[in-house]
């Protein structure tokens, strides 16, 4: 296989846990004083001398009260908080390893997770114990159902307290501090397990060792760190669960100073007033909060005069949407690429490098990439494009409890298949240009259409479903859609779209709001599929044209007769258009199409 190496090589130590990451910092030394964490949820803030104490703290009262055996699995329900941070590191620093789980999914969702990551402990925020109580039914039942004997896991409250639980930090603190441990070799050390649609299907558990987030902060630190220095601040509102919010808060940010605010929800009038208190200098680029900072006057309102970036994940903005942004403050786009799989980052753009639009970053050091074609059977031509498989020190060893899903994930040993089509640069600088991965992205989260296919089919007014994306301009994000063939007793009009109302609503009940079908569903009378009967890719640029080739009508509940035919023509236009562009879906291609 030809391969493309990262042009920077540095060493990573083997034998660094992350507890004891936390006691050293780069260079020169943060004193202790140095304050790392502040929230919204509880108003508490933390310096970093108090968290490694505290955390040592309540490692040494979880360790004493329970006596839980090394590598024990912990999930952790709690919003963005302080409280968040101590709780992981105390967790790692007692051996544990800490399963996070977002607190504001519903109930089937958090049973999932339990079910991917199998924990013993659950540390869970107060007002959310009932649906944790509710998920743990459910995973006892679809474990039960697979053969897999599993324990109801201990339920510890934090922030508040419920009766008849053991609560943190008032059942464990203060106390003794616990040895800080060593290991010989934390390669195969397990930090993390976090859920992951990965490239397919419902979330995997993907497994992250101590060594690769380690080699994330030091790759990190290695590539640029005059853009993280010890002045940078975040607001961080984007979920501490969501690894795109794990390695900066958790793990870089007390190495290299950075302060995070803690914000468990996202309120954009909040925000600004966060951002006139805490004078971010580091914004996270969810392209709806973007959006805002372009299309209102919330930057004239409060005070961005600190900011000198925003990171942004994605294909680039449109022209005037950009020009409307850059006034807003003295901030630039700074271009980023990363994935669970990645413990958090895998390309990055320097501060001081001009770089076209469309391209994300160089790749991190350390890091192997190979550009392959035909299903992986090829190398691309050189410099690609490509489907694109990498290796290095930050890549997870695979997913928990799932030997079918790391056989797709590696084709090769040691090789993760990201699904990501993707170019190189002579300087190792990548750009994505398409996706062979049928994930839906909304607003930075994962969605799988497998997973919604799953509800619809077993609606009683559905025949057969599939689920694709159209790409939303004024949010700049995918929507997910779904396309429905109806049962035949389901004759006049009427019916049929109160009949899509109601699998609309029945699905939407069912999912966490990311993953509601706010694409619509639409009524089509066939599905294009392939000769042995798999519905095609579900990208929806090429499911919407594929159906309109074979003369299917397209009714959505949310149109009017006239509504419905001017919408479905202006889709459809445009979904022509992007059929025509080679490696890209709709998504890459925002701002190219008016």
């Amino acid at each position: 296989m030809r391969t493309y190496h990262s042009l920077l090589q540095i060493p990573i130590p083997t034998n660094l846990s992350l507890t004891q990451l936390l006691h050293t910092s780069t260079r020169p030394s943060l004193p202790p004083s140095h304050l790392i964490a502040t929230d919204s949820l509880t108003h508490r803030s933390t310096t970093l001398g108090e968290l490694r104490s505290r955390s040592g703290q309540i490692a040494h009262g979880l360790c004493s009260t329970f006596h839980s055996k090394d590598q024990s699995h912990w999930a952790v329900i709690l919003p963005n908080s302080v409280d968040y941070i101590e709780i992981v590191h105390a967790i790692l620093w007692l051996g544990g390893v800490v399963c996070p789980i977002n607190h504001a999914i519903v109930a089937s969702e958090i049973a999932h997770g339990f079910s991917v990551t199998r924990p013993e402990y659950c540390i869970v925020y107060g007002p959310v114990v009932p649906k944790v109580e509710e998920a743990i039914d459910l995973a006892e039942e679809d474990l039960r159902a697979q053969g897999v004997g599993w324990s109801r896991p201990t339920i510890i409250t934090v922030v508040e307290r419920v009766k008849g639980y053991l609560h943190i930090p008032d059942d464990f603190f203060p106390g003794d501090v616990l040895p800080i441990p060593e290991y010989e070799d934390t390669r195969e050390r397990l930090a993390t397990i976090h859920l992951s649609s990965g490239t397919t299907g419902k979330p995997k558990g993907v497994e992250l060792t101590h060594y690769n987030f380690v080699a994330n902060v030091k790759q990190l630190e290695a590539h640029d760190a005059k853009q993280f220095h010890r002045g940078s601040r975040i607001v961080a509102f984007t979920p501490f669960a969501h690894i795109g919010n794990t390695t900066f808060p958790l793990f870089f940010g007390p190495y290299m100073g950075i302060l995070h605010h803690a914000m468990p929800q996202f309120d954009l009038e909040r925000f600004g007033q966060l951002v006139d208190s805490v004078k971010p200098t580091i914004f996270q680029g969810v392209p709806s909060v973007v959006l805002s900072f372009a299309n209102t006057d919330l930057a004239a309102r409060y005070d961005f005069s600190k900011a000198e970036k925003i990171d942004c994940g994605g294909p680039p903005f449109k022209k005037e949407m950009l020009e409307r942004l850059m006034v807003k403050a003295p901030w630039r786009i700074n271009q980023v690429y990363g994935m669970t799989e990645g413990a958090g980052y895998v390309a990055y753009q320097r501060s001081g490098d001009a770089q076209p639009e469309d391209v994300v970053g160089p790749l991190l050091p350390n890091l192997e990439i190979v550009l392959r074609i035909n299903d992986g059977r090829e190398d691309a031509p050189v410099g690609g494009p490509g489907e694109m498989w990498i290796r290095g020190p930050n890549i997870t060893r695979g997913y928990a409890f799932s030997p079918e899903a790391n056989k797709s994930a590696f084709p090769v040993k040691g090789w993760y298949n990201t699904g990501d089509v993707c170019t190189i640069s002579d300087k190792g600088v990548i750009a994505v240009v398409g996706r062979t991965k049928e994930l839906i992205k909304y607003k930075g989260f994962q969605v799988s259409p497998s997973e919604l296919e799953a509800y619809l089919n077993s609606h009683p007014y559905v025949m057969e479903s599939g689920v694709g994306a159209v790409f939303d301009e004024t949010q700049l994000t995918e929507l997910p859609t779904a396309y429905v063939i109806l049962k035949e007793h389901l004759t006049h009009e009427i019916v049929r779209k109160q009949a899509l109302k109601e699998i609309q609503e029945t699905v939407d009940n069912k999912v966490s709001g990311y993953k509601k079908l706010r694409g619509g569903v639409w009524e089509v009378k066939a599905l294009p599929k392939n000769p042995t009967g798999k519905i095609l890719p579900r990208r929806s640029a090429n499911l919407q044209r594929r159906c309109e080739a074979k003369g299917t009508s397209f009714i959505n509940a949310a149109f009017s007769n006239i509504e419905r035919a001017n919408a479905v023509n202006k889709v459809y236009q445009k979904n022509q258009a992007l059929a025509s562009c080679p490696n890209t879906n709709i998504g890459e291609q925002r701002g190219k199409i008016a």
